[in-house]
């Protein structure tokens, strides 16, 4: 008797798993730094931006039947890089606002490189952005990081590929 109701229950959570669907998603968030302030020594840089993951429509119309959000990476492309001088950008990082956890880092950026570019993963971070996303779909991200000098002005836009989990059917 015992076996057949473990079984109907086992069984209830595979129909529950049935309908649910993945998808990946891309969520990107944009930094516009324009450093005016003129410094021959390093500067430390500190921006936060919210990052909103039902700004994506395949997100937005699950949004109340998420289950769960993976991040599998994050990358960086830089554009509009401005500056008198050769600029570069050093102990960058993203992190969660809400822990402080890094999410991704870079040890030291090219601030004239186009292309983009996959950043350090931290699994820690990784997990507490995803936890955040599903909780609230969205979460504030610091950008941080030392220059070389300044005045300094570009467009970083940090892009996190993530994989969602949702429902399809509640």
């Amino acid at each position: 008797m015992i076996a057949l109701l473990a079984a109907g229950v086992s069984s209830c959570d595979l129909f529950g798993e049935a309908d649910d669907i993945s998808f990946d998603a891309e969520l990107p968030l944009e930094f516009v730094v324009d450093e005016k302030m003129v410094s021959s020594s390093p500067v430390n840089y500190t921006k936060t931006k919210t990052i909103d993951a039902t700004s994506n429509p395949d997100v937005a119309k699950y949004k109340d039947k998420i289950k769960d959000f993976k991040v599998n990476k994050v990358t960086y492309t830089i554009s509009g890089y401005v500056a008198p001088n050769v600029v570069t950008f050093s102990n960058g990082k993203l992190s969660v606002a809400s822990s402080g956890k890094t999410i991704a880092s870079a040890t030291s950026v090219d601030l004239t490189n186009s292309a983009e570019t996959e950043l350090n993963a931290d699994v820690d971070g990784f997990n507490a952005l995803a936890e955040r996303l599903k909780i609230d779909k969205s979460e504030t991200v610091t950008l941080s990081g030392t220059f070389s000098s300044t005045p300094v002005a570009f467009v970083v836009t940090a892009k996190f590929y993530v994989t969602i989990t949702a429902d399809a059917l509640k």
